[in-house]
């Protein structure tokens, strides 16, 4: 998606002009020199729009998401992101995002945002894919490469922020869903004003599957509430809260024949997980003529789980608590007769893990722990314009953190914590010399900071804790354009270096840090869209991930696919009738585990969806998608592990759906 995409698909966005103009979002004091398009990326943090941003940004439009038939999150960011997920389960909870070519734990390196609130958890879970359903989604913000210098923690390969239906007209839809496995899900929205300066939006969402493999079933419940008040026409305030519960099986893995046999069987039928989460997010925002604009948002959340490990003869408990400050201040001004954004902000956040681990069987010892982590940043941005089009943008982040344990664990007592202080710096080059084009070239230096569980062996066994174990660390180079070839096709090309130290593995006893490892590759897009005839993007990403020091030197490092292709249409008939298509092909790679390259690989694959949308003209507003997905029955899987066995995760064989809605 590109920012030429932007201006066509604007059915369900608001304009600029509104945006600037609406009494709920006041006035603004940019200079004349830039004409705002349509949609402002809010993870730039700066409000700014995909071609004012020195990287490659792909946006994902809410009739975008309709039209392509996706059923979940992780399907919409697959078909029209090109994005690659590991799937465990075929549950879209459990789906492990990969970008940058990044190995086990990659969802570690991936910063997920809803509506600006972190969806990551602090320890190894993979962050939860249903707390947001498609329906309720405005837009879809990537920004690809690293953005340490912006967010810190997580954001080594990239960033997704989902931003949701925020009710900037009085609407109401309402959807239903059904399809194989026993699939069903409803949907349901409402926004609107009360009176000039409120107004307010509200969601509720159910879906549940008896899942394609044995023991894959999961359910999900969630509600959504926002509202949001202007003061004036320079302040508002906003508070959304949420809440969410799933349940889910865990079918597990097979070995290679067995996976052959019948890719639908489970060996862990007993295998159970249940979590609940529910939050909110507090926030104002002010607007000065002369010193700028101030915000800050509070952010809190509860996360509890629960999961029954029968096959590890173990269950545990899980609760987390998080609280969250970012104040932010911005300015747009002029520096000897040049304009100059300028932002510096804060991000100060406390998290507490509280867990229990209950024996199931004789040899597994119980564990009850506390860790706590405290973090502080500070942030800041300077773009100067020495042109119209051409400018540079400098990025600092200092940032401590704080991880204690404490607790029993394997019958040892644990009393430790660890301090560490990291830093990351951005420079990036933006050249625009006429609508619709972008060059730039980044440079960026990276970190991450260990999982809880990555730094502790809490879970009834381990060592411990691993005061050894140092953050991840590295620097990128980024280059790329953005080029409008014709009034609707659009160009993208990002190539990327990407060089980390101390990355972290686990060795079969701990957690470790690996030598030198290195990335590089390219993503590429080509996008075309027609109001009359339909649209069609293609997506390439080409990736060489391997270790550049130590005894694996020259290595291929494990679970990374060189090539992913994405093929994704739409193609209007006639009558409101349109043919819906995507193709996804995925090299092969090697097993998780495997360094040496010694073992067998993960095979290649590709797989094909096809469905049909009927949305007649004489009835606006309704829309029925019929699809079908792996239509072709393909036998596969994204996720593969060497030692002690083979071990595959096969990803779902072929599966129907529809999905009737209506929007008024």
């Amino acid at each position: 998606m590109t920012p030429t995409m932007h201006r066509h698909c604007t059915a369900v966005l608001l304009t600029a002009s509104t945006l600037l103009t609406h009494p709920l979002h006041g006035e603004t004091n940019a200079p004349p020199m830039t004409v705002l398009p349509t949609v402002i990326v809010e993870a730039s943090r700066i409000k700014r729009t995909a071609e004012e941003l020195p990287q490659s940004v792909t946006v994902i439009t809410a009739d975008q998401i309709k039209t392509s038939g996706a059923g979940d999150t992780v399907q919409a960011l697959e078909k029209l992101g090109g994005l690659y997920f590991r799937k465990l389960s075929g549950n879209p909870a459990q789906a492990e995002i990969v970008m940058r070519g990044f190995s086990q734990n990659a969802h570690g390196r991936v910063l997920v945002l809803v509506d600006g609130q972190r969806l990551n958890d602090p320890d190894m879970t993979t962050p939860n894919w249903t707390r947001i359903a498609v329906e309720g989604i405005e837009r879809i913000e990537i920004l690809h490469g690293g953005q340490t210098a912006l967010y810190g923690n997580y954001a080594v390969a990239g960033v997704i922020n989902i931003v949701t239906k925020k009710g900037a007209e009085p609407m109401t839809s309402f959807s239903v869903t059904a399809g194989s496995e026993d699939t069903y899900g409803t949907h349901l929205h409402k926004s609107g004003l009360l009176g000039a300066d409120f107004r307010y939006a509200a969601d509720m969402d159910w879906q549940k599957s008896a899942g394609w493999r044995a023991n894959a079933a999961y359910e999900t419940y969630d509600a959504r509430v926002r509202l949001e008040q202007a003061w004036t026409k320079r302040f508002r305030s906003t508070l959304s809260t949420f809440y969410n519960w799933n349940e889910y099986g865990m079918p597990g893995a097979l070995n290679k024949q067995q996976m052959r046999d019948d890719p639908q069987q489970s060996l862990t039928l007993q295998d159970r997980a249940r979590q609940q989460t529910w939050g909110f997010n507090l926030g104002s925002e002010g607007e000065t003529v002369e010193w700028g604009d101030l915000s800050l948002n509070v952010i809190g959340q509860r996360r509890l789980r629960e999961s029954e490990m029968v096959s590890w003869g173990s269950e545990g408990y899980t609760a987390i608590n998080s609280l969250t400050l970012t104040p932010k201040y911005q300015l747009d001004r002029e520096v000897s007769g040049h304009r100059n954004l300028f932002m510096l902000g804060a991000d100060l956040n406390f998290e507490q893990l509280d867990y229990r681990l209950s024996p199931l069987a004789f040899w597994v010892l119980p564990a009850n722990v506390t860790l706590d982590r405290l973090s502080g940043a500070l942030y800041l941005r300077d773009e100067f314009f020495f042109t119209e089009t051409l400018s540079l943008a400098f990025t600092a982040r200092g940032e401590g953190i704080r991880t204690a344990i404490e607790g029993v664990s394997s019958g040892t007592a644990l009393d430790d914590s660890k301090t560490d202080w990291q830093s990351a710096f951005d420079l990036a080059l933006l050249y625009r010399p006429a609508e619709g084009q972008k060059y730039y070239l980044r440079g960026s230096t990276l970190y991450r900071y260990p999982f809880l569980d990555e730094v502790a062996s809490y879970q009834g066994w381990g060592p411990g804790f691993n005061e050894d174990l140092d953050p991840e660390k590295g620097w990128q180079l980024d280059a790329g354009l953005s080029l409008e070839i014709l009034e609707q096709v659009t160009y993208d090309l990002n190539v990327y270096y990407l060089n980390l130290c101390d990355e972290i593995a686990w060795n079969g006893t701990q957690n470790e840090n690996l030598d030198e490892t290195s990335r590089y590759g390219l993503d590429t897009g080509l996008t075309w869209s027609s109001s009359t005839w339909g649209s069609l993007g293609l997506k390439y990403q080409l990736i060489k991930a391997e270790f550049s020091k130590g005894v694996n030197d020259g290595n291929a490092i494990p679970l990374v696919p060189a090539q992913v292709v994405t093929l994704n249409g739409e193609v209007k008939v006639a009558y409101g009738l349109s043919v819906l298509g995507s193709l996804r092909a995925v090299s092969s790679q090697y097993l998780g585990d495997d360094n040496g390259n010694v073992a067998e690989r993960l095979e290649g694959y590709m797989t094909v969806d096809v469905g049909a949308r009927y949305a007649p003209t004489f009835l606006e507003g309704f829309s029925l998608v019929c699809s079908c997905d792996n239509v072709f029955d393909t036998n596969y899987a994204t996720a593969g592990f060497w030692g002690w066995g083979d071990r595959f995760y096969p990803a779902n064989g072929r599966t129907w759906k529809l999905c009737a809605a209506y929007q008024f």
